[in-house]
């Protein structure tokens, strides 16, 4: 009646390649094919701008599962973060972003039903014009089909950079920096398992401190992913 097993898979196939989002990624994919952003080559999928070389040589590591880390923040992993985060190279937030994707899907488990980028301060919003840690999330989300909550934890005070401050000094740095916006409460409260996203955890001083701050207001669990961790060092990136 329904035919063979094979045959099933076959249709859903062709049914997942009908839908709107695939047929858009191919026809992109045709009309401006994936390029490497490290060597120039042919990127190795529609979604990723990566060739299968440069794929494999990333500096990979791993997380538990409560604070889950991609890569190390490494060459070229520092390079793209610092070209994202401070020449505005936003095509970079989609590469990473399904970086961090993939590695969690890889690892398994249980998946949070809404995440939660990283916020910046008003002041820092104006001065930058985008948020690194948003458009990490929103790439993620959209490959693992998982919401984003831009606005969910505000940053109600503008702390000074945490390079070159060694671990107490940044905890203190951010201690009440962060709170929830009540009017997304009832949507973290609904998610009950949120991730915190980050581009790069180093001491982790402001992810915990972001978790704290959701755990106080009632969310069940609270996990954390970063695209990168770095080793705590004089000059290490801010979070």
């Amino acid at each position: 009646m329904f035919g063979s097993a094979s045959s099933i898979v076959n249709r859903l196939r062709r049914w997942r390649l009908t839908t709107p989002r695939t047929l858009s990624r191919v026809l992109a994919a045709t009309l401006f094919p994936p390029r490497c952003c490290l060597c120039g080559l042919a990127g190795d999928n529609l979604d990723l701008d990566l060739c299968r070389v440069c794929f494999e040589d990333l500096p990979w590591t791993s997380g538990t599962p409560a604070t889950f880390v991609a890569l190390r923040y490494e060459h070229p992993v520092d390079e793209l973060i610092r070209r994202l985060k401070y020449n505005g190279a936003l095509p970079h937030a989609r590469v990473l972003g399904v970086l961090l994707a993939g590695s969690v899907r890889d690892r398994g488990g249980d998946l949070p039903r809404l995440l939660v980028p990283v916020p910046l301060h008003p002041a820092r919003f104006r001065e930058r014009g985008f948020n690194q840690a948003q458009a990490l999330a929103n790439h993620a989300g959209q490959m693992l089909e998982i919401p984003c909550a831009p606005f969910a934890v505000r940053r109600v005070r503008d702390t000074p950079s945490q390079t070159g401050l060694d671990v107490r000094e940044r905890r203190r740095n951010v201690r009440g920096a962060f709170d929830v916006d009540p009017r997304e409460l009832g949507k973290l409260l609904a998610a009950r398992h949120v991730a915190v996203v980050d581009d790069v955890l180093t001491t982790g001083s402001t992810v915990t401190e972001i978790r704290t701050v959701l755990r106080e207001a009632g969310i069940r669990r609270v996990d954390v992913w970063a695209v990168a961790r770095a080793q705590t060092r004089p000059h290490a990136p801010d979070t």
